[in-house]
């Protein structure tokens, strides 16, 4: 009798557990999924303002920006030139079109598909479609891009 009370009470014990950890996994899968997506709406908010987009990202991370030809660290403002130049392209907009993420404890990554819009001199809209790679790490309850890839998406397939 009593080896099941031991029993039913660590089976349900590990039930527990196991019920929380996928709460926990959900809950992390949003908290960065909202990473990405408060990041791409800031996209067309900052219209200048580097700080706007410099505040996603970790201390000393990478970016390899989808429309620049050089790798930039954040340290010592090194991301603030290229998302002043960036965000201020006329109606510059982010638009979210697949995701796929992650979650490896406090390391995560985001990977998909956006487009990139804006008004190019003449006024025309233009549209650069884009895949992405964004790698987090949650620092302090937050979510902070460590690394970050963006480039062109090709129209095709050239292999």
């Amino acid at each position: 009798m009593i080896h099941k009370i031991h029993w039913r009470i660590l089976m349900t014990a590990v039930l527990f557990f196991l019920i929380q950890n996928v709460f926990a996994i959900d809950a992390d899968r949003n908290a960065v999924r909202k990473a990405y997506s408060d990041w791409c709406e800031a996209v067309g908010k900052a219209k200048g303002d580097a700080a706007v987009m410099v505040k996603f990202y970790a201390p000393d991370a990478i970016l390899l920006p989808t429309l620049y030809p050089k790798i930039l660290i954040n340290r010592n403002g090194g991301l603030n030139d290229y998302f002043s130049k960036f965000t201020s392209k006329p109606n510059l907009q982010c638009q979210p079109k697949k995701i796929m993420t992650q979650i490896y404890e406090d390391v995560a990554i985001n990977s998909g598909y956006y487009d990139f819009t804006y008004n190019d001199k003449d006024g025309n809209l233009k549209t650069v479609p884009c895949r992405f790679t964004f790698v987090y790490e949650l620092k302090d309850k937050h979510w902070l891009i460590i690394e970050h890839h963006s480039s062109i998406k090709p129209d095709k397939e050239v292999i």
